[in-house]
């Protein structure tokens, strides 16, 4: 089940160093009066524009951060528009190229850029109840999946908790409910290629439910390779590539595996590795980011590269940073490719399209890391190559 992705001692790089660029902002960016330590670490979300990343983490606004050149700048927009909104959220991916949405507790705020309009909605009516995580079901009708959660108010038992699907429509000044779905306790909710998946992660009954995002049940062809292995996987989290047909399972007590459901593919899972989280796939699909706990004390920032040469799609890692970063810490960019993330007093930034390397100007960065990794899977004899 073990691909061999991992060498501990000798972590693949295709350079010496794959450096980030370092920007410490200071100078009043992140402003006063308000929890230092957290604006010390703000959160990171995706934005439509290119070469940037979102924060809410200062001047109660949504800033746009972005990297021309080898420097950092940063814009202001929607200011004060709404109650303080610093100090986090429930961020989803792009919208559409103008619009942006923001969760937080029991409300749910869309912004739009062109417009420079924004709408904000009460989503969870009861004060004992939150937003847990969202979805995008249909972006032209307005149509939004929220899980929400919160006490039962039927016990003094503080884990007397209720959680359920709502498909919630807002295109008007307040929310219209659609459907409901109850979701019980153990079970875990993930968005694969517009279905949603509910998966009971219980040890001697696991059971997987697949809907469409109308909340209508549903089919997908990775739900008949988790059925196929039920009994062997254990995930909290499905992290599924934006195009090619194979997605990462992770959270469980096994380790993350990768569970491929293409054709002319082994379909069996295989396991990445032990200890490693918060998988991350780059909105081009050629880069995936996570984390991996290498003992009690050290958590490191790793890149893989993604192409269908791989027999398993994915390539050797590459070590970023010998830290990780927080969940909502990190946010990739666009035009260029590139990986942000919050750590301490620091922002860090790999480009991964504008990298000095040998053949430059023959092929992309990508490619050159492909190349040469594969050239290093066939002599070490590495996801079955050079048998």
């Amino acid at each position: 089940m073990e691909p061999s992705y991992f060498n501990e001692k000798n972590d693949f790089n295709v350079t010496p160093e794959l450096k980030p660029q370092e920007f410490k902002p200071g100078g009043g960016l992140f402003g006063t009066g308000w929890m230092t330590a957290g604006a010390k670490n703000i959160s990171l979300f995706p934005v439509p524009q290119a070469n940037s990343v979102g924060t809410n983490s200062i001047h109660n606004a949504i800033t746009l951060i972005s990297f021309p050149g080898k420097r950092m700048s940063f814009d202001n927009y929607f200011k004060n528009a709404v109650d303080d909104i610093r100090g986090g959220g429930i961020y989803i991916p792009v919208i559409s190229k103008d619009v942006i949405g923001l969760g937080q507790v029991r409300r749910f705020m869309i912004f739009d850029f062109k417009k420079k309009t924004h709408r904000k909605y009460r989503i969870a009516m009861s004060i004992s109840e939150d937003i847990k995580k969202i979805a995008v079901a249909d972006v032209r009708r307005l149509n939004y999946i929220f899980q929400i959660e919160g006490h039962t108010g039927k016990s003094p038992d503080a884990w007397d908790t209720r959680s359920s699907l709502l498909l919630m429509n807002l295109d008007k000044d307040e929310p219209t409910l659609i459907k409901e779905i109850p979701r019980r306790d153990g079970v875990v909710w993930s968005v694969v290629d517009d279905r949603n998946f509910l998966w009971d992660y219980d040890e001697k009954k696991p059971n997987l439910q697949v809907y469409n995002m109308n909340l209508e049940s549903a089919h997908h062809p990775l739900a008949d390779v988790i059925n196929q292995y039920k009994g062997k996987i254990s995930f909290t989290r499905i992290c599924a590539h934006p195009t090619l047909p194979f997605a990462i399972l992770f959270g469980g007590k096994y380790g993350p595996v990768f569970i491929n459901w293409g054709e002319g593919r082994e379909k069996a899972p295989h396991l990445i590795n032990s200890s490693s989280q918060q998988f991350s796939f780059s909105p081009d699909g050629k880069w995936v980011t996570f984390k991996k706990k290498i003992d009690s004390n050290i958590e490191r920032t790793y890149l893989m590269p993604v192409s269908e040469k791989y027999p398993n799609y994915l390539g050797s890692p590459i070590m970023l940073l010998n830290y990780y970063f927080n969940d909502n810490k990190s946010a990739w960019t666009t035009n260029p490719t590139s990986f942000v993330g919050s750590r301490g007093e620091s922002l860090y930034r790999w480009d991964l399209e504008n990298q000095d390397f040998p053949e430059k100007g023959k092929m992309s960065f990508h490619d050159y890391v492909v190349q040469e990794d594969l050239k290093k899977m066939i002599k070490e004899k590495k996801q079955g190559l050079g048998k």
